[in-house]
């Protein structure tokens, strides 16, 4: 059902959007050593650019704009990680045409880009903690008692516990999971008992299933707006609607490779009617939920690869 607003406040809305969805295009960071980002929604440019990374020795800067990518003209994240995936797929060359100033300029990040990944994922004694984004709840939840026992191998365990399609799943309790391990990991930082690089990283990683817990609430919504049974399964597919001022729509732009969940933008409409969008929740989810497993691989990886203080207090 439309949501009646003043017109200023749906245009409001949409330029807080355009803001919010500005968020980093990660696809292929750890490979490349290249992030982008979208500014507008119609355009990208070089965010970042890793030392002694292939995307260095091409010769890619930061605020290069991407004009084209492999014969491609990406103009959101999804693209530029379709295209990005292609190319690691069919271990070729990320050629690049960027405008430099006034000057269009090709460079070229080499297919060997593809097989270094390979190299240092396998490596025995990674050097440094994963290049994860650091996405942390504001403000973070209080630690727990003084004489509550954690360690870093339990929150590892219990992160590595969340998520799942189960019929007996529940939200609340889910929730209720996610809060105990943020405040496992407030507890260790606030302890000292791990290095602040895995602090980080469990906060990252969590960043993920917070999210998730966002879709999962939205096709709660969905259910009973429709009055359907708990017993009777969802289609993946099911769309569910948002507004440019929910959670939802903070999801999709913390997290661009959301966008292949949505079937439809929110519209604003005439004397300030805003018209729905919609997304599929129950996919959104469940790739939250394989980004934040494949996140927690990395940074157990890497725990694994060194010496962690793992103290118990």
């Amino acid at each position: 059902m439309a949501d009646a607003r003043p017109l200023i406040v749906v245009v409001a809305l949409a330029v807080a959007a355009t803001v919010r969805a500005a968020g980093p295009c990660e696809e292929g960071r750890g490979q490349t050593g290249l992030t982008v980002a979208s500014a507008d929604g119609s355009a990208l440019a070089v965010a970042a650019v890793e030392a002694d990374s292939p995307a260095a020795a091409g010769g890619v800067r930061v605020d290069d704009a991407i004009v084209q990518v492999n014969g491609t003209v990406p103009h959101t994240c999804s693209e530029w990680a379709r295209t990005l995936r292609d190319a690691r797929r069919e271990k070729k060359a990320v050629l690049l045409l960027v405008r430099r100033g006034a000057a269009d300029v090709p460079l070229v990040v080499a297919a060997a880009a593809w097989d270094r990944a390979v190299a240092t994922a396998s490596a025995a004694v990674p050097s440094e903690p994963p290049s994860v984004r650091k996405i942390v709840a504001t403000p973070p939840p209080a630690p727990l008692p003084p004489e509550t026992s954690v360690s870093v191998d339990e929150v590892t365990r219990g992160i590595g516990a969340l998520g799942g399609d189960r019929p007996s799943a529940r939200l609340d309790l889910y929730r209720t999971e996610l809060l105990r391990l943020h405040r496992e990991v407030e507890t260790l930082a606030a302890r000292g008992s791990a290095p602040p690089a895995v602090v980080d990283g469990f906060r990252t990683v969590l960043g993920y299933y917070d999210a998730a817990g966002v879709a999962w609430a939205s096709e709660e919504a969905r259910r009973e707006h429709d009055r359907q049974p708990r017993h009777i399964p969802s289609r993946d597919s099911a769309p569910a609607p948002f507004f440019e001022d929910s959670d939802v729509a903070g999801t999709i732009g913390e997290f661009p490779f959301l966008r292949e969940t949505v079937v439809r933008d929110p519209q604003p409409g005439p004397i300030g009617v805003e018209s729905a969008g919609l997304w599929r929740p129950l996919q959104a989810r469940a790739l939250l939920w394989e980004r934040g497993h494949e996140e927690l691989g990395r940074l157990s990886g890497w725990l694994a690869g060194g010496p962690v203080a793992d103290a118990t207090r």
